[in-house]
């Protein structure tokens, strides 16, 4: 470790490490770890205690020769108050008395899975068990309804309804989350190899409480696994690490699970690389075949080619004589607008002359006229008013005749006049010459349709010959496969060697660094403690019986390696009465060293169900019960409830006070 290193904590630390050992830089480690849900979990987690405090349930068992959905038969109760220690449930070697029942109804309200029979199920109508989680009362109270739950989890204590359940999904989903939350567990991320190949996505899941649960009942139907009830997924190994609260653990299964989903992915994308790449190059050899044929056709149509080539220049000059004659077109529609906006301008000009001249005409005829009357009253001009105009004055309004008749406005007057006479001849060249320009546009447009026209009568024509539609046909079909195979073999040639698979390959390389890391820090923690485990089981197990027994080996992934008798034997070689004895000790060897460490996570209860059962003789089955006695009492929060016919042998060493016994013929409820 670098000098860098040294001074940062365990979590720094092993991020680096994975950075050095993937070759990625740390970034890319921490967004990878990030992406995938893998965290670094170290800190040892806080035990927990849970403890069933009573359980009491009642119902109607039909008659043996009732009618299926018949109501009716004979009413049943149970109740029993229970607390830490060793309990039992027994019968006088009667084995439907309904021990097995008791249990499972306890471990239905504490896991929300059920595992009763379907008919004992069918059977109940209420059922109210009190348990402790880490010393608050609980209590689940259940009415059933053929077969199906419904009430809800209530804190004695305080009074409040803490969960809700209606059916038996609903149940165990609720309690799922709720005993998930309480216990500080997480699911237990879970992938299966698909069965498409490794190139499929893996079967993602979880596990969750029920799985968990499974650790607190050992029964004959999980004898052949040593923890647990299930070997799938590794649950074992995740009940191992829970009883001895080994750090790392679910950081090693994290980037397990998230490693297979990154291989599956990487090599679907390799597999989709190699199917591309294969799938190119099938088409590019069909696409050079059929290019092949289309040639060898085309070159069979003889004397086919100058007429093609023929009318391959009279679409072109059919193109060109079309510009032209739009051209054309254009050009007379530009000099018509200005030949008209001249012939406006034209005719505007001729009115103002025209108004102009007539102005000057009216005030020289109206200056020699000599008036009679007034034009607004009607009074007459008399003579003295005729003479006043000799005078130079006007016989109307008496103004200066001079003055209105001067020689200056006439002169004004007769000049504008006259420019716009000039100004009308201006426009009047400038119309004419557009219109001579418009008449020669005309005959430029005409001479470019005549050409267009032409140009469209010599291709309908060259259409029209004989075997140029199928050698046209036949070109245009080489034309496209030249394309297609031109593309084929150059942009598409580097696809194979671009596919990016480094992102993946780079995860990969991180969450297998990431695994094996976690997995060093997680074996390191269990080697310290698996020994003293050991001892205890074999010590345990001379108890029991068991005289043979000189050593054993725990491994990490939760297996056992027994040597009696001078041999060596795996646990799944062994009797189901030696399983049963080992499966025992070995639970109760990791609980006693979670209590005596305080990391342990196994919530302190056990559930045996027939331990006589399994060639256990007398006093061996007393052995193993005093030894779970004394446990219980060097440890006084464990609860152990055991489940036997062997009535007779366990009430020696239970107290009738944690005894509830059958009596010899009879059921328990």
């Amino acid at each position: 470790m670098s000098e860098e290193q040294a001074d940062t904590g365990p979590v720094e630390a092993w991020l680096a490490e994975v950075a050095a050992k993937s070759r990625q830089p740390l970034h890319v480690v921490r967004e990878v770890l990030a992406q995938h849900r893998v965290r670094p979990q170290m800190a040892a987690p806080r035990p927990h205690r849970l403890l069933v405090t009573s359980v009491a349930f009642d119902g109607f068992r039909p008659a043996a020769d009732s009618v299926a959905g018949e109501k009716g038969g004979e009413p049943f109760t149970f109740s029993w108050d229970l607390g830490p220690g060793l309990w039992c449930l027994a019968s006088l070697g009667k084995n439907e008395a309904g021990k097995s029942s008791v249990l499972e109804i306890v471990l239905w309200c504490l896991r929300g899975r059920s595992g009763l029979q379907r008919d004992v199920r069918h059977w109940l109508r209420t059922v109210r068990v009190g348990f402790e989680l880490d010393g608050e009362p609980l209590l689940v109270d259940i009415a059933v309804r053929a077969g199906s739950p419904q009430g809800h989890v209530v804190s004695t204590q305080s009074g409040t309804v803490l969960v809700d359940f209606d059916g038996l999904a609903d149940f165990e989903e609720a309690m799922d989350a709720f005993m998930l939350e309480r216990l500080g567990l997480e699911p237990l991320r879970t992938a299966q190899a698909a069965p498409g190949g490794p190139s499929e996505p893996p079967i993602t899941g979880e596990l969750s409480w029920p799985s968990y649960a499974s650790a607190l009942h050992v029964s004959r139907s999980g004898l052949g696994i040593l923890l647990g009830n299930d070997a799938r997924h590794g649950l074992p190994t995740r009940l191992l690490e829970l009883f001895l609260g080994a750090p790392w653990a679910s950081t090693k299964v994290e980037a397990a699970v998230a490693l297979k989903i990154v291989r599956a992915q990487l090599s679907a994308a390799r597999s989709r690389a190699v199917g591309d790449a294969e799938a190119r190059k099938a088409q590019l050899e069909e696409l050079s075949r059929r290019l092949k044929q289309a040639q060898d056709r085309l070159a069979a149509l003889d004397g086919a080619g100058g007429t093609a080539a023929d009318v391959q220049q009279l679409y072109t000059e059919l193109a060109a004589s079309t510009r032209v004659a739009v051209t054309a077109q254009d050009a007379v529609l530009a000099v018509r607008s200005t030949h008209n906006e001249l012939e406006a301008q034209r005719r505007d000009l001729a009115a103002a002359v025209h108004t102009a001249e007539e102005a000057s005409l009216a005030r020289a005829f109206f200056h020699t006229l000599m008036p009679t009357v007034c034009p607004r009253c009607d009074a007459a001009v008399d003579r003295a008013r005729w003479e006043r105009e000799r005078e130079g004055h006007c016989s109307l309004c008496a103004s200066d005749l001079h003055e209105a008749h001067s020689s200056a406005d006439e002169d004004e007057s007769g000049a504008q006049t006259a420019d716009l006479r000039q100004m009308l001849v201006e426009v009047q060249q400038a119309v004419d010459g557009a219109a001579a320009e418009l008449a020669q546009a005309q005959q430029q447009a005409s001479q470019a349709e005549a050409v267009r026209e032409g140009a469209t009568g010599r291709l309908q024509e060259a259409l029209g010959s004989p075997g140029l539609r199928e050698r046209r046909e036949m070109e245009l079909v080489v034309a496209r496969l030249e394309g297609a195979v031109e593309e084929r073999s150059g942009r598409f040639a580097d696809l194979d060697a671009s596919v990016d698979l480094a992102p993946l390959e780079g995860a990969g390389a991180v969450l297998a660094a990431a695994e094996k890391l976690a997995m060093d820090r997680r074996t390191q923690v269990l080697k310290k403690v698996l020994g003293d485990v050991e001892k205890d089981i074999v010590v345990m197990g001379r108890a029991l019986g068991l005289e043979m027994l000189k050593e054993v080996k725990l491994g990490g992934n939760a297996s056992l390696t027994v040597w009696k008798g001078g041999q060596k034997h795996s646990y799944g070689s062994l009797t189901e009465g030696e399983q049963l004895r080992l499966k025992i000790v070995t639970t109760i060897a990791l609980l006693r060293h979670g209590y005596r460490s305080g990391v342990g996570r196994y919530p302190g209860l056990l559930f045996i169900d027939s331990p006589g059962a399994e060639e256990v003789d007398a006093g061996d089955l007393q052995h193993m019960l005093r030894d779970l006695v004394t446990l219980t009492e060097m440890v006084p929060e464990l609860q152990v409830i055991v489940a036997t016919a062997r009535g007779a042998e366990v009430r020696e060493i239970v107290s009738a006070d944690n005894m509830r016994l059958a009596a010899e013929g009879q059921r328990l409820w």
